[in-house]
């Protein structure tokens, strides 16, 4: 009989334990920040640790299930656990872009309430590189005088997006990505070929979770079919409105992935050096600096997704640009 996976990806155990131990020692801080190098959503994760905090009995890095605590948690109806999160716009329908202060001020005041239950308290932020400067600054307040109890996360994908003056106050959990070679394992483990889990890989930066979602879409497929286009738009065959017309039948998070994915790798080679730090011929480090402007410019530019006609004017400016800097000579 086949074992049975734990609820868990293997990579985070030491986490798990780590906060387990802090909890059965009295040693919480009362504040850190989860800097989780993975791209996918972590908000399962969040409420994985929060449960495992909160159980009464758990075993092997899994909560019981059976407590009180588990089973609130399971139903949702915890009182002293809150995760704020991206909410959906009334006005646009669509998810919003930032944390709104209205959100923290709400959380703010659940924090500051009596326990409902004799254990922590937890409250979570995720993703917090996404804090409105106005729900930064009075969450801020919070961290410097913290309520007895409990435990506040604040859960990014990018630490550096945060405040320091959060940052300063917060113990750092870092949740790393596995060492290549138990990625590789992970991947093949979910029946893929070690030639796809090592291409698949390259193409997540070493995230296997996100190298497997890339592989049930094909991404390989997608990455090919764009280099013939971009090949063809860049040499005068194929006009950017067409291009980009093709491109937006992608899902947003892919599009931008194969934005950057290009970009990236013309910035290297323009550096002089190729993904793996390995030296080229022919740096043109004046190309480089604007090629590296564009990358910054575009990931601004493309979280425009209100309607498909501002996605398309984004997109063609984009690859317009990068055509002009890889025809233009340098001096």
């Amino acid at each position: 009989m086949a074992a049975t996976q734990p609820p868990y990806l293997p990579w985070q155990a030491s986490l798990l334990s780590r906060a387990l131990d802090l909890k059965a020692r009295e040693r919480l801080p009362q504040a850190v920040i989860i800097d989780d190098d993975g791209q996918q959503d972590s908000s399962g994760f969040v409420h994985y640790l929060s449960s495992l905090m909160l159980c009464d009995r758990p075993e092997q890095l899994t909560p019981c299930g059976t407590c009180d605590a588990c089973r609130m948690m399971q139903a949702g109806t915890y009182a002293d656990y809150a995760l704020v999160t991206l909410e959906v716009d009334e006005k646009s329908k669509k998810i919003s872009k930032n944390i709104k202060v209205e959100q923290i001020r709400k959380l703010i005041h659940e924090v500051s309430l009596t326990h409902q239950y004799a254990r922590l308290k937890i409250a979570a932020i995720y993703p917090a590189e996404h804090l409105s400067r106005g729900g930064a600054n009075a969450f801020l307040k919070t961290l410097e005088e913290p309520a007895p109890g409990v435990l506040l996360m604040l859960v990014t994908h990018n630490r550096g997006r945060i405040p320091i003056t959060l940052r300063s106050r917060c113990q750092t959990w870092r949740l790393g990505l596995p060492p290549r070679a138990e990625a590789l394992d992970w991947l093949q483990q979910h029946e893929m070929t070690i030639e796809d889990a090592d291409s698949y890989l390259d193409f997540a930066a070493g995230d296997p979770v996100l190298a497997l979602d890339l592989k049930q879409r094909d991404y390989a497929s997608l990455v090919s079919d764009f280099k013939q286009r971009l090949g063809n738009f860049l040499r005068g065959n194929l006009a950017a409105s067409s291009l980009c017309q093709h491109l937006k039948s992608f899902d947003t998070p892919l599009l931008r992935r194969l934005i950057e994915m290009t970009l990236n790798a013309y910035c290297y080679r323009s550096s002089g050096v190729d993904a793996a730090g390995n030296p080229l011929e022919d740096a043109d480090p004046r190309r480089a600096q604007r090629l590296l402007e564009l990358r910054q410019r575009a990931q601004n530019q493309l979280q425009v997704e209100e309607n498909n006609l501002d996605l398309q004017l984004q997109l063609e400016d984009v690859l317009i640009s990068l055509k002009q800097i890889l025809t233009r000579r340098t001096i």
